[in-house]
């Protein structure tokens, strides 16, 4: 018994001073420990999770319940919303963080920190904000991302898609239904996209950005930028209607050789068009077919110091010719055609084959590019 005694004492004093040996709490979770907690839901459950920062990445799965796991934080709550009736599997659940030593559970207040990653019913739809992290979600149904400063990618959501960012780069692949894309300062790519009914938009503005869009089946077409590029690639839904507007930046439609089409742009006044299909201008004689939704009125031309400001085209459309295109500026070569359109509204109206689908651009400093791919 002495020695045992003596044993203890020696052990102590290897201790530094103030330091105080004891067993750690059973609820304080040991750094780099992953914890993750799962409760059972609907098929088609709502989930929502906001971070300060911290990336997201969730997948969905077959399974009737949702799992949160995490080796950032400290405790994950799953909390039901269903609202009075709380009995059954969960139909509407938040995701409740506690990092840092704080007790945030029951804050909906986006505060804390850390990567996280959630599996949920591939019928779910999530909301998923963060602050500063990459957003990643996969085979779910309906996805809504914000991210500040962080990429956001959707890949096989079968319903909806809402992504916005301010210094975001967005990205949507293989996906049906509504999307709507937003970035302030990055670019928006999409590819393998369709509509689930005649309803479904698709929608991608930026502010400073690119935007390109690849095998895009969306029979309503809506795509802003202020100073970017706009590229699209793939054949073009039958009684289509496109809309590409851009203030500083070019326009790139690469369509099938079978592609028919009606073309409606609104141009600089020096502003180029090639295209590798052949384009007969509509004038007042073949002017039956307008685009769904008029283009902004005419902006006017400025005075220059060569000559007063150009007259200001009539504004109703049957007493104006809207393109004309002179011999000499016609230029046929390697099978494309390249011409100038001189017209003094800033219209260029033309059409392909027999005009399936409407093609809106408007770009006012930049050219039009009509290629086959």
């Amino acid at each position: 018994m002495k020695s045992k005694i003596t044993l203890t004492i020696f052990l102590l004093l290897l201790q530094p001073a103030g330091v105080i040996a004891r067993v750690p709490d059973r609820k304080d979770k040991m750094p780099g420990q992953q914890i993750e907690r799962t409760v059972a839901a609907d098929s088609a459950v709502t989930v929502s999770l906001c971070l300060m920062s911290g990336s997201v990445t969730v997948h969905g799965w077959d399974r009737n319940e949702v799992l949160a796991r995490s080796s950032h934080v400290n405790q994950i709550e799953l909390k039901r919303v269903d609202g009075p009736n709380q009995s059954g599997p969960a139909r509407k659940l938040t995701v409740l963080l506690e990092d840092k030593g704080e007790d945030r559970r029951g804050e909906d207040d986006c505060q804390a920190f850390g990567d996280v990653e959630l599996m949920i019913p591939r019928g779910a739809s999530v909301y998923v904000q963060t602050g500063d992290g990459a957003i990643n979600v996969f085979e779910v149904a309906a996805v809504y991302a914000r991210s500040q400063s962080g990429d956001i990618e959707v890949e096989k959501a079968s319903r909806s898609v809402e992504a916005a960012g301010f210094s975001s780069d967005i990205a949507v692949k293989d996906s049906t239904g509504r999307v709507s894309l937003k970035s302030v300062g990055g670019s928006v790519t999409a590819s393998g996209l369709s509509a689930n009914d005649a309803a479904d938009s698709f929608e991608a503005s930026t502010i400073s950005g690119e935007i390109k869009l690849d095998a895009v089946a969306h029979s309503l077409v809506n795509v802003r930028t202020v100073n970017g590029n706009v590229h699209l690639a793939g054949p073009l839904a039958r009684a289509g209607q496109y809309t590409f507007n851009t203030t500083r930046g070019d326009v790139t439609l690469s369509l099938p050789s079978d592609a028919s089409f009606q073309l409606n742009a609104r141009l600089s006044k020096e502003a180029e068009i090639t295209s590798d299909f052949p384009l007969t201008p509509k004038t007042e004689a073949t002017t039956a077919i307008a685009p769904a939704k008029p283009l902004p009125p005419p902006v006017a031309l400025p005075k220059t110091e060569t000559g007063p400001t150009r007259p200001a085209a009539p504004t109703h459309q049957s007493a104006s010719v809207v393109i004309t295109v002179e011999p000499d500026v016609t230029i046929v070569k390697d099978s494309a055609l390249v011409f100038k359109a001189i017209y003094t509204s800033r219209r260029v109206t033309a059409i392909h084959s027999t005009g399936d689908a409407m093609i809106n651009v408007v770009s006012f400093s930049g050219s039009l590019r009509l290629q086959k791919n």
